[in-house]
């Protein structure tokens, strides 16, 4: 399916709220005030998931001394969850995947950058998007029907990029060398020695 395409929106989005909230400047920029960054992330999960006709966002954030442990709100269509003690947002994601969404696997998306996420989410059927790749297709998705203006500009830039005969990198392509970078275990320059 092509980006500029409407694509179906899933039934639900399970997030990691720290992964994706770390991985977007935007969102917490250095020094920022977490409690406020968190309620600004918070905003646009339940704005853009209302745009997209998307049922319902679970949002986990691992819990800690300024957040109320197990506390769950649910503003439709977000609901927070924090995780309690002793128990990590992975883990909390994994038990959504494994239990209460485990019947809609196919229509339920899965954010987060973590690979111990990631490879048995998959293996259990979910779509796994990285923090950046989730943030881009939210970022510039239109809601159904809006895609005419977004397609002629991405005419108009495929028509200049290919006046120079240069090969192009798809979006795609891009978020997935990122989301590798990012995931390394290796931090540059240690192996080169």
């Amino acid at each position: 399916m092509s980006r500029h395409e409407p694509y179906a929106p899933p039934h639900a989005v399970l997030v990691d709220g720290y992964n994706l909230l770390h991985a977007i400047p935007r969102f917490a920029p250095r020094g920022a005030d977490l409690t406020s960054a968190r309620a600004q992330l918070e905003r646009w999960l339940a704005e853009a998931a209302q745009r997209r006709g998307v049922r319902q966002v679970v949002l986990v954030w691992d819990g800690g001394d300024d957040a109320p442990s197990g506390a769950i709100h649910a503003p439709t269509p977000l609901t927070i969850v924090f995780t309690r003690a002793g128990e990590s947002a992975d883990e909390r994601l994994l038990a959504l995947c494994r239990g209460r969404y485990a019947d809609m696997a196919s229509t339920t998306w899965v954010v987060s950058s973590d690979r111990d996420v990631q490879a048995p989410a998959r293996e259990l059927g979910f779509e796994v998007l990285g923090a950046m790749a989730f943030f881009r297709r939210w970022s510039e998705a239109r809601p159904r029907g809006g895609c005419a203006r977004e397609a002629e500009s991405a005419g108009r830039r495929g028509q200049a990029d290919a006046d120079d005969g240069k090969p192009r990198a798809t979006r795609r392509e891009v978020d997935e060398l990122l989301e590798q970078f990012l995931a390394a275990d290796d931090p540059i320059g240690e192996d080169a020695s």
